[in-house]
C-alpha cells in the first residue's frame, strides 16, 4: 500500500512540476514579447532587404516552408508596406538603405513595394538609398523608387528584359517508358504542356509573348519615369545588355555613384555626423516588425473580412499557403455566424488548382452574398484558372494591370508506366474483375478507349460548368465567355476590357469599394485565415535579431527545373478531379 501512495504522490508531483515548468517559460516567453515593442534606437538605419518571396499574409506559407529556427517567421507583403509606410513619420528612423541584389517577386507584389517606396520618399524628408553589387531587374525596379543608386564598381544591372523558360520531360518520360495521358478543355490550356510536348505550343507562345511584352513595358514605363531615362535609350541598353558593366551604367545615368560597400557606409557617416569607424545602427525590416506598434485602433462594430486565399488550390491539404475546401468552409462560416461582418474582401493570389475545391469554395462565397453580405475580390499577382473560378460570382472584381487572371479551362492527366513496368522492369500485371472500370485509371496499366473517353467527358463537363459559372457570375451570355476562356491567361488590364474584371486597382481599392457597398463610414478589418504564431516562434524571433523574414529558395536552378518537373507530375496526378490551373507562374 505504501509503494501504491508513493506511486501516486511521485506521478502527481511531476504533473504538478510539469505545469509550473510551462507556466513559467510561458511567464518568460511573454514578459520578453511585450519588452522589445518600441525599443528602438534615435538615428537607426532601416535596411530593407527584400531577398526571398513574400507570402501575401504573414506566416500564411506552407510548413516546411516556415517556422526553422533560421527563419521563424514569414513578413506579409502588407504588413511590410505598412512598415515601411509607418518608418516615413517614425522620427528614429534616420535612413533608409534598400539593398537591391535579389529580390524576388512576382509582378503585382513587386509594383506593390515599388509604390510603398514612393510613398515613404513623397512623404518623408528621410533620405532613402539604394545599394548594390549586382541588381536584378527586380531590384533596380525598387532602387529607381529611391533618392540615389549606389553600385559597386565591379557589379551591374541584370537588365535584360523578361523571358519564361519552360522544361519539357515528355522524351525523359519516354525513355523511361512513361507516356501521359492529356485531357484538356480550351485551346489554350496548357499546364500539362510539359509532359506530351518538347515545346511551347504557339497558342501557350501567344499567351506568353503578351502578358512579357506588357510587363516590359511597364517595367521600362517606370524606369524612365523614375530616373528621367528616354524610353529608347533603355531599350536599347537592354537589347545590347549594356548596363552589364558599373560604368555603362553612370553614362546611362542608370545610377548615380559607384563605390565600394565600406565606402558607402562611410557617406551615410558623412550624412548623420557619425565618426569613421563607428557602427551603424542598421534595423532590418523583420527587427522593425518586432519592435514596432502601428496603432489601427478604431471604435467602430463593424467589420470588413479580409479572406487571403493564397497558394495552390488543393483538395484535403489543410496546410497554410494553400487553398482547402475545409479550412476555407470553416473561414466563412465564421463570417456568417459574426454578425459584425457587414462585407468581405476576397484577395486571391492562386494560380488554382482543384476543380472539386474551386466549387467548393465559390458555393461558400454565393452562400455570404445570399445571407445580404456583398463580397468584392481583389487578384494579386495570379488569380486564374482555379483562382478565377472562386472569385467569379464577385459582386466587383478589383484586379491589378499586371494580374495574370483567365485560363478559364480544365484538364486531367494519367501516367502509363506499363512499358516502364513490362518493357524494362520486367514487372507484369494481369487482372480479374466484376466491373468495366474496376481496374482502370491505374498508373501500371494503359488506359482503354472507354477510360479515355470518361475522362475526357468529365473533363469537358467541368469546363462547361465553369463557363457556366463565369456567365452567372458576371452577367455574360454562355457563348460570350466561351469566346474569352478557352484556357487562355489575360493580364488584369485586358480582362477589364473582356469584362472579366471590373475595376483595375489593389487591396485598398476593394476594401473602399466593400465599405461603399455595405454603406459604411468607419470600420474595422479582420483578416482570415487566423495563422497563430507560437509563442516559441515569437521568443526566438526577438533572440535572433538576424533572423530573415522571407521564404528562402537556397536551390540552384538546374536542381529547380528537375524538381519543379517531377512535383507537377506528383501533384496532377494525385487529384481526384480534373485541374484548373494556368500553365506558369512568372517572376522578375
Amino acid at each position: 500500500m505504501r509503494s501504491f501512495f508513493k506511486l501516486v504522490f511521485t506521478s502527481c508531483l511531476g504533473t504538478i512540476l510539469s505545469i509550473l515548468l510551462t507556466v513559467i517559460v510561458l511567464m518568460i516567453i511573454g514578459a520578453v514579447s511585450g519588452s522589445g515593442k518600441n525599443d528602438i534606437q534615435k538615428n537607426s538605419v532601416l535596411l530593407l532587404d527584400f531577398e526571398g518571396l513574400f507570402p501575401e499574409k504573414t506566416n500564411n506559407v506552407e510548413e516546411n516552408n516556415q517556422f526553422t529556427l533560421e527563419r521563424p517567421n514569414a513578413l506579409g507583403v502588407f504588413e511590410a508596406i505598412d512598415l515601411i509606410k509607418h518608418a516615413a513619420t517614425d522620427d528614429r528612423i534616420s535612413h533608409v538603405v534598400l539593398k537591391g541584389d535579389a529580390v524576388r517577386a512576382g509582378a503585382v507584389n513587386l509594383n506593390q513595394f515599388a509604390d510603398a517606396l514612393k510613398y515613404f520618399k513623397e512623404n518623408s524628408d528621410t533620405p532613402i538609398w539604394s545599394y548594390g553589387d549586382f541588381y536584378t531587374q527586380a531590384g533596380y525596379l525598387l532602387a529607381s523608387e529611391t533618392d540615389s543608386i549606389f553600385l559597386n564598381p565591379e557589379g551591374g544591372i541584370d537588365f535584360k528584359g523578361f523571358g519564361v523558360m519552360v522544361a519539357f520531360g515528355k522524351e525523359l518520360l519516354e525513355k523511361l517508358g512513361v507516356k501521359i495521358n492529356v485531357f484538356y478543355a480550351g485551346e489554350f490550356k496548357s499546364a500539362a504542356e510539359v509532359f506530351y510536348r518538347n515545346e511551347m505550343s504557339e497558342n501557350n507562345k501567344l499567351q506568353t509573348r503578351e502578358f512579357l511584352q506588357e510587363l516590359h513595358n511597364n517595367f521600362i514605363d517606370r524606369i524612365a519615369n523614375n530616373r528621367g531615362i528616354e524610353k529608347s535609350y533603355l531599350n536599347r541598353a537592354m537589347n545590347n545588355y549594356s548596363f552589364s558593366s558599373a560604368d555603362s551604367t553612370l553614362a546611362y545615368k542608370a545610377t548615380d555613384e559607384v563605390m565600394q560597400w565600406h565606402e558607402f557606409e562611410n557617406k551615410i557617416r558623412e550624412r548623420h555626423d557619425i565618426k569613421r569607424g563607428k557602427k551603424i545602427n542598421y534595423m532590418s525590416i523583420g527587427e522593425y516588425d518586432r519592435k514596432t506598434v502601428i496603432s489601427k485602433k478604431s471604435s467602430s462594430k463593424n467589420r470588413i473580412a479580409v479572406v487571403f486565399a493564397e497558394g495552390e488550390i488543393q483538395f484535403g491539404n489543410e496546410n497554410n499557403g494553400v487553398i482547402n475546401e475545409k479550412v476555407y468552409h470553416e473561414i466563412f462560416d465564421k463570417i456568417r455566424r459574426d454578425n459584425k461582418v457587414k462585407a468581405v474582401v476576397l484577395r486571391v493570389n492562386s494560380p488554382g488548382g482543384s476543380s472539386f475545391t474551386s466549387e467548393a469554395i465559390l458555393q461558400e462565397v454565393k452562400e455570404i452574398q445570399a445571407s445580404g453580405i456583398p463580397v468584392i475580390a481583389s487578384f494579386g499577382n495570379y488569380a486564374a484558372s482555379g483562382g478565377y473560378y472562386i472569385s467569379c460570382s464577385a459582386d466587383t472584381i478589383v484586379a491589378a494591370p499586371n494580374t495574370l487572371t483567365g485560363s478559364i479551362g480544365a484538364f486531367s492527366i494519367f501516367p502509363d508506366a506499363s512499358r516502364l513496368f513490362e518493357d524494362k522492369l520486367g514487372v507484369h500485371f494481369d487482372t480479374v474483375k466484376t466491373g468495366t472500370f474496376a481496374t482502370s485509371f491505374n498508373p501500371v496499366m494503359s488506359m482503354s478507349e472507354q477510360d479515355k473517353q470518361f475522362v475526357d467527358r468529365t473533363n469537358k463537363r467541368i469546363y462547361n460548368t465553369f463557363l457556366g459559372r463565369v456567365a452567372e457570375g458576371r452577367g455574360m451570355s454562355f457563348e460570350e465567355v466561351e469566346k474569352v476562356a478557352k484556357g487562355r491567361v489575360w493580364t488584369g488590364n485586358k480582362a477589364k476590357e473582356l469584362n472579366l474584371v471590373d475595376v483595375i486597382g489593389g487591396l485598398d481599392t476593394a476594401i473602399e469599394i466593400a465599405a461603399e457597398r455595405a454603406g459604411l463610414e468607419d470600420y474595422k478589418l479582420r483578416e482570415f485565415p487566423n495563422i497563430k504564431t507560437p509563442a516559441w516562434v515569437k521568443y526566438l524571433e526577438l533572440m535572433n535579431q538576424e533572423v530573415s523574414i522571407s521564404i528562402p529558395g537556397t536551390t540552384s536552378k538546374l536542381s529547380r527545373e528537375f524538381t519543379k518537373l517531377k512535383s507537377k507530375l506528383d501533384y496532377y496526378t494525385e487529384h481526384k478531379s480534373p485541374m484548373v490551373l494556368m500553365p506558369y507562374e512568372v517572376q522578375f
